[in-house]
């Protein structure tokens, strides 16, 4: 079982090559590659040649290079041929031979890896020797080593942790994914496809948000307005469920500063926050903590937050710190300093004067610095 040498290589329309319905089923029938297609179209040749199954004749590598020379309206492609003995080897040689594809959304591996412990999890279970085979032939290769190889001979096959190596995912986030794929899958059977299309979209998004979506004891509630198409997006929906609002983020805007409530304010914190950052979930505030002054980063659910916004006295100020973190951004601590400086809602005396020190005195001391340096040497 091998694929012919370059020798071998071969020309065909590409239309007339078709595609393996596995790659359809796991990419999607019309998947785009815009660095490819421009890849291919300034060097005007393939280079990898796609791959056909001897058995079926069908095209178990290069559906997106088909689709672009199409476009492209070439004459031709170079294919190479793979010997299947079965439509089990021909379904294996598809995983294979797109297992380093690039451009993988998260969901597309959690595809691939349903089907690789479906081939896998009955050899490994039935027949040790043919399951080190197995993937020796058709999941090792991609990226393996000598010690993988070994391995494989003398311990037994752990099919879970196989799979989320060879697709570049650590044992968590692929078990987090796989719940949240499931979730897909249910949905999809169940006939709410907006609601999965959704879910599948924050996946691909992040595997942590979307893991704890659908641990959320929201997750139901969320689900059916989802379905109902008015709301988009994961983090719509969850705003909605939360505070009532569709998108309670709307309203706030980077760097705006808030007056809080006293009944409002975070514990050991100022009245006072400058909004941060926004999430999925939060609304993230840099406070002064009232024990020692400093900064404390707080996270906020739109619902929790009662505060107006006032006018920000710190502009001027920050013109500055922008002006010198653009000028020593080499230097490490004072790049810290000034990052923590922007995220604080005002500044007190004692950062105005170091702020002053920096623009006026900063520069001569580094020259002073280096001349009695050179001198000593």
């Amino acid at each position: 079982m091998n694929i012919h040498s370059s020798s071998n290589i071969l020309y065909f329309p590409p239309s007339n090559l078709v595609v393996h319905p596995k790659l359809i089923q796991i990419y999607g029938e019309h998947e785009t590659r815009p660095d490819l297609e421009q890849d291919i179209a300034n060097r005007g040749i393939i280079v990898t040649p796609l791959v056909v199954s001897s058995l079926n004749n069908l095209l178990l590598s290069g559906k997106c290079r088909r689709a672009i020379a199409i476009k492209l309206g070439w004459d031709s492609v170079p294919v190479q041929y793979v010997d299947c003995a079965s439509d089990a080897e021909e379904e294996a040689w598809v995983l294979s031979l797109n297992l380093n594809r690039d451009g993988k959304t998260n969901y597309q591996k959690m595809v691939e890896a349903k089907h690789w412990e479906s081939h896998l999890r009955p050899l490994a279970s039935k027949n040790q020797a043919a399951g080190a085979e197995y993937m020796r032939k058709f999941l090792l290769p991609s990226n393996s080593t000598e010690q993988d190889l070994t391995d494989l001979d003398i311990h037994k096959i752990d099919v879970r942790n196989t799979v989320a190596k060879k697709l570049k995912m650590g044992a968590g986030p692929y078990s987090n994914s796989k719940q949240v794929y499931k979730r897909i899958l249910e949905l999809l059977e169940g006939g709410k496809l907006i609601a999965a299309a959704a879910l599948e979209k924050e996946l691909n998004r992040s595997i942590d948000a979307a893991y704890k979506f659908i641990r959320s004891s929201d997750y139901n509630q969320a689900i059916n307005i989802l379905e109902l198409g008015d709301v988009k997006t994961v983090g719509e929906v969850l705003g909605l469920v939360n505070s009532g609002e569709r998108n309670p983020f709307r309203k706030y805007k980077q760097w705006d500063v808030y007056r809080f409530t006293e009944e409002a304010r975070p514990k050991d914190c100022t009245l006072v926050g400058r909004v941060i950052d926004i999430t999925n979930e939060f609304v993230v505030f840099g406070f002064r903590g009232m024990s020692n002054w400093r900064l404390k980063v707080v996270h906020l659910r739109p619902r929790d937050i009662r505060a107006e916004v006032i006018t920000d006295s710190e502009t001027q100020r920050r013109l500055r710190i922008h002006a010198l973190m653009e000028k020593y951004s080499c230097i490490e601590p004072i790049a810290v300093s000034l990052e923590t400086l922007l995220k604080l809602p005002d500044l007190t005396y004692q950062e105005e004067a170091y702020l002053q020190t920096l623009e006026l005195n900063y520069d001569s001391n580094v020259k002073e610095v280096q001349r009695s340096l050179f001198t000593a040497v």
